[in-house]
């Protein structure tokens, strides 16, 4: 799997193993850490956990890309939670 902009390595275990879980085997697997910047990356996969999350993201053609920036559109609501944008303009809400 290759990490994509501005994904993070608990992205990357949902959208290719089917739970944040994952990203544990995946750092251990790539000796990275889960701050570690993964756009770009080629890295080795972790068994898939959530098959049917992982079909339901592949035919939704949905990439989780949690990582923003300050200057970044990000709308917190009132009851506290934070809407994040992927980077094909989805809204993640966390």
């Amino acid at each position: 799997m290759t990490g994509r902009d501005r994904q993070t390595v608990a992205d990357l275990a949902v959208e290719h193993c089917g739970d944040a879980d994952s990203m544990f085997g995946i750092m251990s697997h790539n000796d990275i850490e889960a701050s570690s910047e993964v756009a770009g990356m080629e890295l080795e996969d972790e068994d898939v956990s959530a098959k049917r999350a992982v079909d339901y993201i592949r035919t939704q053609g949905s990439s989780p890309a949690c990582v923003y920036e300050e200057d970044d559109d990000v709308l917190t609501a009132n009851d506290g939670t934070v809407e994040v944008t992927t980077e094909e303009f989805e809204t993640i809400t966390a």
